[in-house]
């Protein structure tokens, strides 16, 4: 099968794979930092956490683990998952060379079943939306795998750049969707843009109102709905003010560059 005939999935499935042992080594990630002890969670995410110890948490497109293991490491039982067979094979060599306890799995986020124990806690964060076709699917994935009470923490990049900066989100080249997912030919990666690596991929464009109705119609409730005017990484060159592990823009933020769900299961 050539390039031109993989579904979406099998094309982005196969670029992730490529981007793994890429990232493995970039500087972006800075694994050997977290090896020697560092977390890579940023403050917005933490803060709509709170405390973790204890809890069971479900972290959705996991890549290769840094942040699963990171909130591991804050004493939660955790669970990645990822399509990427490539990343969650890095992310259990990685739990095993830290000694941390966690469970990761290959599995695609729009196609979740029901697991025997329900998580407290689904986190998915930074750069997640956009590798997804079917929201109402996301969506029902995440009510199956919370438990009754169970909350959603869902941080992303905001819809409005791909507008603001056309093309360099999703190349949908306006807030709202496109008809259908463009497939387009990337080198390098936004880890590594020098990286010697070819690969197709898609992306899709998704509103803040369709990601909030998906859930509503999965009778999840809203609990909050933020939007930030800093990013928690150096998107564009326009963001040089670095501050408590966010960034700035020098003059003030005429849009926002991060938005933020959390939601919760019913008890019932």
């Amino acid at each position: 099968m050539g390039a031109d005939d993989e579904s979406p999935l099998e094309a982005n499935r196969r670029a992730w794979d490529l981007m793994t042992p890429v990232h493995l080594d970039a500087p972006f990630y800075d694994t050997p930092a977290f090896l020697a002890g560092a977390s890579t969670l940023k403050p917005v995410e933490v803060a709509l956490a709170g405390e973790v110890a204890g809890l069971r948490i479900l972290h959705l497109q996991c890549h290769f683990g840094l942040d699963s293991l990171s909130w591991a490491r804050l004493g939660a039982r955790v669970t990645g998952m990822d399509f990427s067979p490539a990343a969650i094979a890095a992310a259990r060599a990685l739990a095993g060379q830290c000694g941390i306890p966690a469970d990761f799995k290959v599995a695609d986020v729009q196609q979740l079943k029901t697991p025997d124990d329900p998580f407290d806690l689904v986190v998915t964060t930074y750069g997640v939306l956009c590798w997804l076709e079917d929201l109402d699917a996301w969506a029902d994935g995440v009510r199956r795998n919370l438990r009754p009470g169970g909350r959603l923490i869902l941080v992303d990049f905001h819809p409005v750049l791909e507008a603001l900066h056309p093309g360099k989100m999703t190349g949908a080249m306006s807030y709202f969707p496109a008809p259908r997912a463009v497939g387009t030919w990337t080198r390098g990666s936004y880890a590594a843009r020098d990286a010697t690596i070819a690969y197709h991929e898609f992306r899709w464009q998704h509103t803040v109102a369709g990601v909030v109705t998906s859930l509503l119609d999965q009778g999840l409730a809203l609990e909050a709905i933020e939007e930030y005017p800093y990013s928690s990484f150096p998107l564009f060159e326009e963001l040089t003010h670095c501050r408590d592990g966010l960034w700035f823009s020098e003059e003030t933020a005429a849009h926002p560059y991060m938005f933020s769900v959390a939601a919760r299961r019913g008890t019932t």
